[in-house]
């Protein structure tokens, strides 16, 4: 039995300066189930807002809590900011980005007022999940600890060609 080929890797960028942990450290059961796919979480020592990936904007929430992203390799990348921050409904964020428009890793998105969040008792975890884990996912790697915003802090792997046929095959 051969190895399945992998397919490209994608790096993730940190959208935020602070300290990456575990998706399972995350303090939303919905996201530390990787229930909307695999991920991490970081907490931020300041708003600024960078995207994680090179991607095209497919999403932006009307409350600026969150942003989808989708990479040319067909990744499907969703930074949620903070925990119940819909909530809010938009005031603790100022977002600079469009659906449609087309991002690099590391390029501002906008802030967060982490001390409003605060006050309304949300926590501040930027969190980035891969909302299509399961199709396109092989493996990811996550490097935890203190980070700066746009900095590489984990590794997705896509699926190979091979992957997604045997798959199929296997359904018929």
């Amino acid at each position: 039995m051969s190895e399945p080929d992998k397919g490209p890797e994608i790096p993730i960028a940190s959208p935020v300066t602070g300290t990456v942990i575990d998706l399972a450290d995350v303090p939303d059961p919905v996201f530390s189930s990787k229930a909307v796919g695999d991920g991490l979480g970081v907490e931020p020592d300041d708003g600024a807002i960078v995207s994680p990936v090179d991607a095209t904007v497919t999403m932006v929430a009307g409350t600026g809590h969150a942003i989808g992203f989708k990479n040319e390799s067909g990744l499907e990348v969703l930074l949620h900011l903070g925990v119940d921050t819909v909530e809010l409904e938009g005031a603790p964020f100022d977002l600079n980005v469009r659906v449609g428009d087309t991002v690099k890793a590391g390029q501002s998105l906008g802030t967060m007022d982490l001390e409003a969040v605060r006050a309304a008792g949300k926590a501040t975890t930027a969190i980035v999940v891969l909302t299509n884990t399961m199709t396109h996912l092989a493996d990811l790697t996550v490097t935890t600890g203190k980070t700066e915003a746009g900095t590489a802090i984990a590794t997705a792997t896509l699926k190979g060609e091979d992957d997604d046929a045997s798959a199929a095959g296997a359904g018929a």
